[in-house]
């Protein structure tokens, strides 16, 4: 039984190397089959094209990070930009009258303002504290 197994397969490989012989014979077929490879090569380096680019992004990103650069101030740029957007297209975009709008803008406004104001006069409170508190050197002067 295993003769008449192993001779089997030995027939089936044999009738696809001459399947496959006959196939690429034929200038369509390997015209075709040339095209297909060609397509596929090309889209596999694109592939590779992108994660080479974007390795070399994140070992850049790595190398900024390890030398303490940093790009905070354009991100806080743009937020900020971002925030601007967001309450111009709140305004244009409110469903309550003008008079209401610019009511409310102006109660914000003096609430920001006073938090500003707040926030400062205890940081400075805070530096008039510690210069007091700071031991004198010994010199006067």
């Amino acid at each position: 039984m295993r003769n008449f197994g192993s001779r089997s397969k030995v027939k089936d490989w044999a009738r696809l190397a001459a399947k496959l012989g006959i196939l690429l014979t034929e200038p369509k077929a390997r015209a075709v089959i040339s095209d297909r490879v060609k397509d596929r090569v090309e889209d596999m380096t694109d592939t590779v094209v992108d994660k080479y680019e974007d390795a070399l992004d994140r070992l850049e990103a790595v190398g900024v990070a390890l030398q303490g650069r940093s790009y905070w101030p354009s991100r806080i740029t743009g937020f900020l930009l971002g925030v601007g957007v967001g309450a111009g297209l709140g305004l244009l975009l409110a469903p309550a009258a003008g008079t209401e709008t610019r009511e409310a803008i102006r109660d914000k406004a003096v609430d920001v303002k006073n938090k500003v104001v707040g926030s400062a006069s205890m940081a400075s409170d805070r530096i008039r504290q510690s210069v007091t508190s700071m031991p004198s050197t010994g010199t006067e002067g």
